[in-house]
């Protein structure tokens, strides 16, 4: 990303009001000496020679959230007292509360639900979440072309994570604002944050452009096209006519079982869901035509086979 477009701020003059302490990493509250707001400073990990792109993949998340109009913070690239990193924008208002999804799904007693520092969140679950979010309201100045609940804007918030391959949605990654001064006031989703483990950000150049896909082609396309396959000369053409037809009529059935199968689950799915599945569908065949606008379709005889039933 071109400097100009992303300029890094030094804000090593900034007077640190706070630490965070949620995290593993050490984090600082910052107030920004023009205009008084606060800023959170997170570093970039480095690891032996190796130093994480939380920085750029944080700011880019940032960007590319404007497209899908997902609420999210504010993020600048950032450096303070020679340390590489970003500055995030406080999110929660003086007269707010900012009370992360732990303490959502505890407070409803969600089914199954155990809070654990790691991988696993047993419970963390889109039911939960949704009968967390039930009374809760979209984030502040959320402008939706629909009347949106705050389940709807974090399903929002999903799609993005499939986008950037955000690995990181815990239960301590979104919360809700909760007025502290208004009693009467209704609670609201806070908008989304902490992108950093996004966009391969810890892997090296080289290991990013092996997983940047390069054409429309699948890991199976490719590992098939790759193994040769020859013909024995010994075999006659209508041998190998009818062992082709078998091998059809094998996939055919194959994606008409598999087909069959998916219709019956997506029919017992929300209309979230489904509307969330098409937008993702609508990304990824967006993505493919970008790479490769004159790409012919590469259907095989069962694709063509499935598609005239």
């Amino acid at each position: 990303m071109p400097d100009e477009q992303f300029p890094i701020r030094d804000v090593s003059e900034w007077e640190i009001v706070g630490i965070e302490t949620s995290g593993a990493d050490e984090k600082y509250w910052l107030r920004s000496p023009g205009t008084g707001e606060r800023w959170l400073f997170k570093s970039v990990t480095i690891k032996g020679d190796h130093v994480h792109g939380e920085d750029w993949a944080e700011t880019a998340v940032a960007h590319l959230g404007g497209y899908l109009h997902v609420p999210r913070a504010r993020v600048e690239m950032a450096e303070r007292l020679g340390s590489s990193g970003c500055i995030s924008a406080n999110l929660c208002p003086d007269a707010s509360e900012l009370q992360p999804g732990q303490v959502l799904l505890e407070e409803c007693e969600a089914p199954g639900y155990e809070h654990r520092i790691g991988k696993l969140h047993p419970g963390h679950s889109l039911e939960n979440i949704q009968e967390a979010l039930r009374d809760a309201q979209p984030p502040p100045e959320c402008k939706v072309p629909f009347e949106a609940t705050a389940f709807d804007v974090l399903v929002g918030y999903v799609v993005l994570d499939a986008w950037i391959a955000n690995r990181d949605r815990h239960d301590n990654n979104w919360a809700v604002l909760r007025p502290i001064t208004s009693p009467g006031a209704p609670r609201r989703l806070c908008s989304s944050y902490d992108h950093a483990n996004s966009l391969g950000f810890n892997l090296t150049d080289e290991t990013r452009a092996l997983w940047v896909p390069k054409t429309c082609v699948t890991w199976a396309d490719a590992l098939l096209s790759a193994v040769p396959r020859p013909v024995p000369a010994s075999r006659s053409w209508p041998v190998r006519t009818c062992d082709d037809l078998r091998l059809v009529g094998l996939k055919l059935i194959f994606l008409t079982v598999s087909s069959a199968m998916s219709l019956l689950r997506l029919s017992r799915r929300e209309e979230w869901w489904k509307d969330a599945e098409i937008l993702m569908l609508r990304h990824q065949l967006a993505v493919a035509l970008r790479e490769r606008p004159r790409a012919p379709a590469r259907l095989t005889w069962p694709d063509r086979a499935w598609l005239a039933l």
